[in-house]
């Protein structure tokens, strides 16, 4: 019987995690006693720090409480847009369907990756907390309130969000006055909205004495809607291009920006007033639309030459989200789904994703 799955090898990813253990949630074959799990929660109150939990396509994360290191793995998102990511590439992602609550410093060092997250999805309450990375995930926001992809309600440092994609209101936000949040970076990441979604809060940290990168994104908005960038206290702004967007702050230090208005300042190698139609394809899938198009003023635009927006830099962008885990992208049986004989060819083709 023809099965597509995602392969469960993360030894690529965690080479210093080699004596973890790696639990599955959502695994659609026979459940192996100590590796599947009915949901995130019960794989997580069964592991123990280092441990790797894969969150198979289809899978929730349901409303949890994370007190633990660990690396949490999805299987990406949009799969049904770009070929030859995963054999199971009906769209699949495995997401959120309540709130994942990091409540305690014993979560630090924690990374997520290709996973999908829901609004309110993960609310940040813990004193310490600091050393997350959220790498090739996509987040959702609402499209008619202020509820958030990520909930800051605690002072955090160091969270690193790379590769990743946000859509709609509301997706980085601090709920609460005086929080602080430092060190934050936001490398090779898409900010997009869509139709008539309303006033939308990229990225909102309204504090004085915040601090973090913005480098090699891409916000973009469509002309019904509205997109806001709150940074204040002490930002570096770099090699990113923007579409009519809305920036306030203070302290921001702006370099080798593109812009379709004046947002960016003259000078320190910003572009002002550049049509978006002659900077990228927009041909493709919902992120392969922001490759650079021939002749772009984006190519070579960046800091020390580099290009500018997602696909540039030493972090380029991966399409889909796709885990830096091997997968099976194409999996066949030329004798189909009910072979006549006990030994059956099975055709599988596999990829890094590195």
């Amino acid at each position: 019987m023809k099965k597509f799955f995602l392969l469960s090898v993360a030894a690529t990813l965690i080479s210093s995690l080699s004596f973890a253990t790696i639990r599955r949630v959502g695994y659609f074959g026979p459940a192996v006693a100590g590796v599947d799990y009915p949901n995130f929660q019960a794989a997580h109150d069964a592991s123990i720090a280092g441990d790797t939990i894969m969150m198979h396509p289809g899978s929730k994360f349901g409303t949890a409480d994370m007190t633990k290191k660990l690396v949490v793995i999805g299987p990406g998102y949009f799969l049904g847009q770009n070929a030859n990511l995963q054999a199971n590439n009906i769209g699949m992602d495995s997401t959120s369907s309540g709130t994942m609550t990091l409540s305690n410093a014993t979560v630090n060092g924690s990374n997520f990756i290709g996973c999908t997250f829901s609004p309110d999805a993960i609310r940040i309450i813990g004193i310490g907390i600091e050393n997350i990375s959220f790498l090739r995930c996509w987040f959702l926001g609402s499209s008619s309130s202020v509820t958030t992809g990520i909930d800051i309600r605690a002072n955090i440092n160091n969270f690193l969000f790379q590769q990743c994609a946000f859509k709609g209101q509301g997706l980085v936000a601090v709920n609460v006055g005086g929080i602080i949040c430092t060190n934050l970076a936001f490398i090779n990441c898409l900010f997009y909205t869509l139709q008539g979604s309303g006033s939308n809060w990229g990225i909102y940290l309204s504090s004085g004495a915040n601090s973090g990168i913005v480098q090699n994104c891409i916000f973009n908005k469509d002309p019904s809607s509205n997109l806001y960038a709150f940074l204040y206290g002490i930002w570096s702004f770099n090699n990113s291009i923007a579409n009519d967007i809305i920036i306030a702050g203070t302290g921001i230090n702006y370099q080798n920006c593109i812009g379709t208005n004046n947002l960016f300042p003259s000078g320190n190698g910003n572009l002002q007033n550049q049509t978006w139609a002659n900077i990228f394809t927009l041909t493709g899938s919902t992120d392969a639309q922001y490759t650079l198009k021939a002749g772009s003023p984006a190519i070579g635009a960046g800091i020390g030459g580099t290009n500018c927006g997602i696909f540039g830099g030493t972090t380029p962008y991966k399409l889909g989200g796709i885990p830096s885990v091997p997968t099976i992208y194409a999996l066949t049986s030329p004798q189909g789904n009910t072979p006549t004989v006990n030994t059956v060819q099975i055709n599988l083709s596999t990829r890094s994703n590195n």
